[in-house]
């Protein structure tokens, strides 16, 4: 679903057949099962309504960081949007991250998707990096 939507809407190289493919499921299982990694999700009468995936990560050796995570993906379906699902995901995270010492947050957004964009940066994200891309 969340493949799905930044397909239509930011970004057609993705492929849509990773999440349910063995990279995407191992990637999901991971994130389930592994120490270093954490899955969310909301529920409405049985209905999962939002997720979220992270985990530690290792920083980039040229830069001098400390402990970091990433937030993975996350994806709350729209009619449940601004009812403070998406605060009650990013929240747990963090609580996830402070009981595990880490030190800095990243996440990534594809660069047309200014509802979310706008959500990590009232959640205190600043830009860091820019990637630029073309076709030649």
């Amino acid at each position: 679903m969340l493949f799905e939507k930044e397909y239509r809407e930011y970004d057609e190289m993705l492929n849509l057949d990773w999440t349910f493919g063995e990279e995407g499921s191992s990637h999901f299982r991971d994130a389930i099962s592994k120490d270093d990694a954490c899955a969310f999700v909301v529920e409405d009468g049985g209905k999962i309504v939002g997720y979220l995936v992270g985990g530690e990560i290792e920083g980039e050796s040229y830069r001098i960081l400390p402990k970091m995570a990433e937030l993975d993906n996350m994806l709350v379906l729209e009619e449940y949007r601004g009812k403070r699902v998406g605060g009650m995901l990013y929240d747990a995270f963090v609580g996830w991250c402070k009981g595990r010492g880490v030190k800095r947050l990243r996440v990534e957004a594809s660069a047309g998707n200014e509802g979310a964009i706008g959500f990590y940066r009232k959640k205190g994200f600043e830009d860091c990096s820019l990637v630029l891309e073309r076709e030649i």
